[in-house]
């Protein structure tokens, strides 16, 4: 399971006791990345501590792609960013006489192109919505203002006319039409809110852009069945009244067409305020250089990070990681020091994986299997949770003094009420089938300090784990505020405005949580002592979200110069008994 861009074979299940023994060849590439110039500075590394006998590994949930570099708030040293971020707000909260009739910003014009390009792609429907949704009906979509009665109309969100065309179209993963190794990059609808880099200087630059990507652009994509040619309009999906209860019989019916109205008046509107609040162009040029950090480049920076500070830990957990990770990884210097391990089964539809990087000297590689259907098995058991592909890779491998080592990585999810029972399954397999193993766990539990409805509570998972006979780096008893790995917060430039917090508020409001941990048997491991470790940092565990060893609370991340909202925490750990 070492993994290879040419051969990727299943895994199966193994029986109770076994495990299915894989092994694969890692392609490093000739060429690697060049290393920024912030990152060859000389600068605090995490080293292996002084005792030898020590295993050190590190968590990051290193998150999949942002689609919409302005949806959550950033660190970002140009002012210009918070006085666009503040002038959007403003614009939302006080429109006034900007508050102008949707039809002054998507015009009846608009409206007659998209009507004939729907007519000429068999499109059904887009006659009724001329006059039950534009120009009457209850939704009467011309007459409404932009801001105050269709940006802020809850009822558009509870229908998801904006939200679920957005999804589908906002950045289309697309595949080359012959079998390749080469990824073509995303196509991006022309909006604000994703990483389209093209020209949004005007109204009428982006028509143009916008209906050409949705009626003519042809993109190839990856189904169920294999590569699929479409147009992005073709990709859209009824929304309908059973799932989503606030649609009418008369909006389920005209569905399509109404979805691509609701869709072309948001993009319009949003891009009217952007041009009217900076008609310089300012807010391209911001988005430019965040689009360039944490998306083109987002691959890269995460190596750089973990090459430059983290080169020297043995066990490397990541979490939602991209499979283009893996390509990056072969040209990075990373690749000379460490082997990856990939999930036999990637998640192709959400491109999330948990991936596993071993650092070269210190394990026997021909000794790695993946014993992740074991622990699946177990989890979904009658009764038990069902887990995505990706979310979970547990291996068995043997380092070079003989040890042998039972690692999983793990992604949560979102309300984290399946990571004790994934974490209860994982136990349950380490004590009856790898007794003689040492358990190393890396998640991103999705736990929560002062959890809202249906959410897992921080301090109900650490007394569930410690009845399981494990401990977390933080202790039996932590102290949460030294425990927060997160702090993030939606700004107003996304679907949900329900969801977004003001600028004032972005840290006090944030999803501020201790969410990413590393957890291991009580009577197996223990903590180095912090004077044991190296001369450079006398600190264990580390928490990182700047990309330098150092943890700024109360701040929010990501930044430009670290691409994820998770910290990294790392540790160094050895056995109880010598």
């Amino acid at each position: 399971i070492v993994c290879s861009a040419r051969a990727r074979r299943r895994a199966t299940a193994p029986p109770m006791g076994n495990a299915v023994r894989s092994r694969r060849r890692v392609s490093s590439g000739s060429q690697e990345l060049q290393v920024s110039p912030l990152a060859a500075r000389s600068a605090v590394r995490f080293l292996h501590p002084e005792r030898q006998d020590a295993i050190t590994i590190l968590t990051w949930n290193v998150a999949a792609v942002n689609n919409n570099p302005f949806e959550y708030w950033i660190s970002y040293d140009d002012p210009t960013y918070l006085d666009l971020m503040q002038g959007v707000e403003d614009f939302l909260d006080n429109p006034d006489d900007n508050d102008a009739e949707v039809s002054t910003v998507f015009t009846d014009a608009m409206f007659q192109d998209l009507k004939w390009l729907c007519e000429q792609h068999g499109i059904a429907g887009i006659a009724e919505v001329e006059n039950a949704a534009w120009n009457g009906g209850s939704l009467h979509l011309a007459k409404r203002r932009i801001v105050s009665e269709f940006i802020k109309d809850p009822t558009l969100g509870s229908k998801r006319l904006i939200s679920m065309p957005d999804r589908v179209t906002n950045t289309i993963n697309v595949v080359t039409r012959q079998q390749s190794l080469y990824r073509p990059p995303p196509a991006c609808r022309p909006s604000v809110i994703n990483n389209y880099v093209g020209d949004l200087s005007s109204r009428e630059v982006w028509w143009e852009r916008w209906k050409l990507f949705m009626f003519q652009e042809s993109v190839a994509v990856r189904t169920r069945t294999g590569v699929d040619v479409r147009t992005p309009v073709g990709m859209l999906e009824l929304i309908l009244r059973s799932k989503y209860p606030a649609v009418t019989e008369d909006e389920e019916r005209m569905n399509i067409p109404l979805q691509l109205l609701c869709l072309a008046i948001f993009d319009a509107v949003i891009l009217h305020f952007m041009n009217k609040l900076s008609p310089d162009g300012v807010w391209q040029v911001a988005k430019a250089r965040i689009c360039d950090k944490l998306y083109v480049r987002k691959q890269a920076m995460t190596l750089d990070i973990l090459a430059m500070r983290y080169g020297e830990v043995q066990v490397v957990c990541l979490q939602e990681v991209a499979a283009v990770f893996e390509d990056a990884f072969r040209q990075s210097s990373l690749a000379s020091t460490h082997e990856l391990v990939c999930p036999a089964k990637l998640d192709g539809k959400r491109d999330q994986n948990s991936f596993i990087l071993l650092r070269n000297d210190a394990f026997n590689m021909s000794t790695v299997y993946e014993v992740t259907a074991a622990v699946a098995s177990c989890a979904e058991s009658p009764g038990g949770i069902k887990l995505s592909d990706g979310d979970l890779l547990a291996i068995d491998v043997e380092d070079v003094r003989g040890r042998r080592f039972l690692i999983a990585s793990f992604h949560g999810d979102t309300n984290g009420l399946l990571t004790v029972p994934l974490v209860s399954a994982i136990c349950q397999v380490a004590r009856t089938q790898f007794p003689h193993h040492q358990l190393l766990l890396a998640l991103d539990a999705n736990v929560y300090e002062q959890p809202g409805n249906d959410k897992k509570a921080f301090a109900d998972f650490t007394r569930e784990i410690a009845a399981l006979g494990l401990t977390s780096i933080w202790g039996d008893q932590p102290d949460v505020s030294r425990c927060r790995t997160t702090c993030s917060a939606r700004t107003s430039l996304q679907p949900q405005l329900n969801k977004a917090v003001r600028l004032q508020d972005r840290v006090e409001r944030s999803d501020m949580n201790p969410k990413d941990t590393i957890l291991f048997f009580r009577e197996q491991l223990q903590m180095v002592h912090p004077e044991e470790m190296n001369s450079e940092l006398r600190r264990n565990p580390v928490k990182d979200n700047t990309g330098r060893l150092e943890y700024l609370e109360a701040s929010v991340f990501p930044t430009l110069d670290f691409p994820s909202d998770h910290g990294i925490v790392a540790v160094a750990l050895h056995a109880v008994h010598g």
